[in-house]
């Protein structure tokens, strides 16, 4: 079952029922662009008290988050009850690299939090379990314009995430027939992550035109049109 929605995630999340998701796969806004504003520390409190609402007692919550945001984050989700687990790394392979010297350090990882609502999580510990930090290059300059994994060469003001370290998570965060919700879904890279993996999915997204472009995206892997998805995950 894949269920996408266009709409306002915090009004759709009230459609679902309390405990009956196992896993909350997202990546909230936290860059203001021309097209969105990052989440205030209220919305934030008000989309963490839903994911505790939906979540089941075994489930799981893996929220990327920018160097700023998870301080906050963590925060917020530990305060209504959330059980912090992990810090989990992703490193990026293609650093983004200034044209001058910038006063400061230059950002080349990504924060993906990992959370329990109760301490009986589940967690598949099948095979060998991978590190807490993942090594993969992010979708930016020439990688972007490659057009790997069949996203859209144009920025759009979005930030796909690897199907890999997307396939890791709903693979040690839930088990087959397990419900993933994804409430910012984006181009739709966890909805096909969780497809690959026989889970099923709901997500929403706010833009039409970027809606648009993960049902397309999504409909070729089920058509197996897809030919970029060249990952896949090793038992």
């Amino acid at each position: 079952m894949i269920d996408l929605k266009l709409g306002d995630a915090f009004k759709l999340i009230k459609e679902i029922p309390d405990n009956s998701v196992d896993l909350i796969l997202t990546d909230p806004p936290y860059d203001r662009t021309e097209y969105m504003d990052s989440l205030s520390d209220s919305q934030k409190e008000e989309i963490a008290k839903e994911f505790y609402r939906v979540l089941k007692d075994s489930g799981n919550l893996a929220l990327f988050c920018g160097f700023e945001d998870k301080w906050k984050w963590y925060n917020i989700l530990t305060k209504i009850g959330f059980k912090f687990q992990r810090e989990i790394i992703w490193c990026y392979t293609n650093p983004f690299k200034f044209g001058f010297k910038p006063k400061k350090f230059i950002a080349a990882h990504e924060t993906i939090l990992w959370f329990s609502k109760t301490d009986n999580y589940y967690f598949n510990k099948e095979g060998r379990l991978e590190k807490d930090y993942i090594l993969h290059y992010a979708f930016s300059g020439f990688v972007r314009l490659n057009g790997l994994e069949n996203l859209p060469k144009e920025k759009y003001n979005v930030t796909p995430k690897p199907l890999k370290i997307a396939e890791i998570l709903v693979n040690r965060l839930s088990k087959e027939g397990d419900l993933v919700l994804d409430a910012f879904m984006g181009l739709g890279t966890f909805a096909i992550a969780s497809l690959r993996l026989k889970r099923n999915f709901i997500g929403f997204e706010i833009r039409e035109d970027i809606f648009k472009m993960a049902k397309e995206r999504i409909e070729k892997f089920k058509m197996k049109a897809l030919k970029d998805y060249f990952i896949t995950l090793k038992k």
